[in-house]
């Protein structure tokens, strides 16, 4: 059996023993692979910083609300391909990264601003919305 195979057989035994709840609890405080993100609570407005750094070209990030969560697409592409790695921590490459809000926004009045490789979103909080909703981002 190959490795891959033995984990999914691992995983299937430990959700029997623990329950699904136990791994989405145990995900949401696991490190992502993606940029890293924070969020903050406004009076009327959540605000994410989602570190993005060596973008050039922000037409190839995208992001989605969907009721309370936040969703970013995009690539990051390595900027020094002619070095050879000694330490490599930043991530490189498409990711996919869903960002708990924590609270339901609205779409109106939604922005984007990509500075200094982060990337700023601010949202309107609101009551529950079920809808989805692209945001532009500008520099």
């Amino acid at each position: 059996m190959d490795p891959h195979q033995n984990f999914m057989k691992w995983g299937e035994m430990a959700r029997k023993f623990l329950g699904n709840d136990f791994w989405g609890d145990m995900l949401e405080t696991m490190p992502s692979s993606g940029p890293k993100a924070d969020v903050y609570h406004g009076h009327d407005e959540v605000l994410v910083l989602i570190d993005l750094p060596g973008v050039e070209d922000i037409s190839q990030i995208q992001l989605q609300v969907e009721e309370d969560t936040l969703l970013v697409k995009g690539r990051v592409n390595p900027r020094h391909t002619h070095y050879q790695a000694n330490l490599q921590e930043r991530f490189y490459g498409d990711f996919e990264r869903r960002i708990k809000l924590g609270t339901s926004v609205i779409r109106k009045n939604s922005s984007a601003r990509y500075r200094k490789g982060v990337l700023e979103v601010r949202l309107l909080r609101a009551g529950m919305e079920t809808d989805f909703h692209t945001i532009r981002i500008r520099d």
